[in-house]
């Protein structure tokens, strides 16, 4: 490394030094790659590995439930946690490989007596989630003081692009092995194997040029980590209209969203009898779609507005509940995994860039703590909600009241998207501009 290389790493040069910028969203697709090489190996076999073990519907429900109560009050601490670190980089390095290190302990639940393992799954699963979801923080608020926002959707496009695209091999791989071999050597393989690729997804992820915090004043692309900014309180961020009216749309969505997370898992084993192969190709015809589809997104975003474009992303998703429940055969959900991928990119990609834009640059850290511990908070109702509809009537009236709540909240983003586009006629701001 050259000594003006070498500079630029310790003193962080500004964010909007067109250079780092291209550097830091390298840097941010690499870290995608490596992110999606862990996550695909082990994540879409969550729920078929607590069935492996014994797990009841209603534990279950708990896997996706637990997690999301975990990270809801996680995430309002995690906001003042992150105060302690000059850099949100490193905080989210040592977050991550916490919340990573929970895979060891889950691939030696073997050791512990039978009777005991499907609840020690459901509580790891839950716990891991702590340092999970104050890393997500943490990088959400790094890419955006390193990614300055007018070039965000396409860099967003293209990592979740990236991220996509390479997660079908270790789906693939993680189904096969967990099919192929004995129980439970196959899962175990798979978490170890996920373990040690997350060493590499931190560190590319320490690569990132970080604009350092200098004096009380926050930097340029907001300064919420500053040890010396002060926490706003509750009244000032129900203050800000546009953002509060962003987070109970979300609540809404999400309340549908998780809560069909535990009712395909149950739909695919105990309906449909599919192994862990069938659920990788599901994941693998999905990743396709998205894969395919996010540029799309990125340039109706672009033309329409973020808010536009999540509004038809999530009117898309809320047929997905009905397109499981008409499926009989596990070919039939692998055809409609094409439609779900496609939506679903929509929605994980503008979610994200709708958040960004309606939170304020001041404090920022802090309003998407908020936010999240909102989203986590129904996405910890919404699985318990599902598990009692399935025992109360069926998996079927299930799905379809999670796709009657999902469509409710993609109406509300409709009229999101209706109100900011009335401001922008009055301030002569462009679709998909911040406000």
């Amino acid at each position: 490394m050259s000594s003006q290389q070498q500079s630029e790493l310790e003193f962080d040069p500004k964010p909007e030094d067109r250079s780092v910028v291209r550097h830091n969203i390298r840097v941010n697709n690499m870290h995608g790659i490596w992110e999606s090489l862990a996550l695909n190996l082990y994540s879409p076999f969550l729920g078929l590995l607590a069935i492996r073990l014994g797990a009841s519907n209603f534990q279950v429900a708990l896997i996706t439930a637990l997690p999301a109560a975990v990270s809801s009050v996680a995430s309002l601490a995690g906001a003042a946690f992150l105060r302690l670190f000059e850099r949100k980089k490193s905080a989210a390095c040592w977050l991550i490989m916490a919340n990573r290190a929970f895979l060891l302990a889950i691939a030696a639940l073997p050791l512990i007596p039978q009777e005991k393992q499907a609840w020690v799954f459901v509580g790891l699963v839950a716990l891991m989630n702590v340092p999970g979801a104050i890393s997500h923080i943490a990088w959400q608020s790094l890419v955006a003081d390193t990614i300055p926002k007018e070039y965000r959707g396409d860099a967003f496009a293209e990592r979740s692009r990236l991220v996509t695209a390479v997660g079908i091999i270790p789906a693939l791989l993680g189904g096969y092995l967990c099919d192929s071999m004995s129980f439970p050597i196959g899962y175990q393989l798979v978490f170890v194997a996920a373990f040690l690729v997350s060493l590499v997804e931190v560190s590319v992820l320490s690569k990132f040029r970080e604009p350092r915090r200098v004096g009380n004043p926050p930097a340029a692309g907001g300064g919420s980590l500053d040890p010396e900014a002060g926490r706003p309180t509750l009244a000032q961020v129900l203050a800000n209209r546009g953002y509060v009216s962003f987070t109970l749309k979300a609540m809404i969505f999400y309340l549908g969203w998780m809560m069909s997370q535990p009712l395909f898992t149950i739909y695919y084993v105990r309906v449909l009898e599919c192994g862990s192969l069938w659920v990788a190709v599901f994941s693998v015809v999905a990743s396709i779609a998205r894969y395919l589809s996010f540029p799309k997104w990125s340039r109706r975003a672009a033309k329409k507005g973020n808010a536009w474009a999540l509004a038809a992303a999530t009117a898309g998703m809320a047929l997905t509940p009905v397109m499981v429940a008409m499926s009989p055969w596990a070919w039939l959900v692998a055809v409609f995994n094409v439609s779900m991928g496609y939506f679903t990119s929509g929605t994980t990609l503008l979610m994200l860039n709708t958040l960004l834009e309606m939170v304020p640059e001041k404090n920022r850290t802090s309003f998407i703590a908020y936010h999240n511990s909102a989203v986590n908070l129904s996405s910890f109702i919404g699985p318990i909600l599902g598990k009692t509809l399935v025992d109360s009537f069926d998996i079927y009236w299930a799905l379809g009241i999670s796709a009657m709540i999902r469509a409710a909240g993609s109406i509300g983003f409709f009229l999101l998207a209706r109100t900011l586009m009335s401001d922008r006629r009055h301030t002569g701001a462009r679709g998909g501009e911040s406000l």
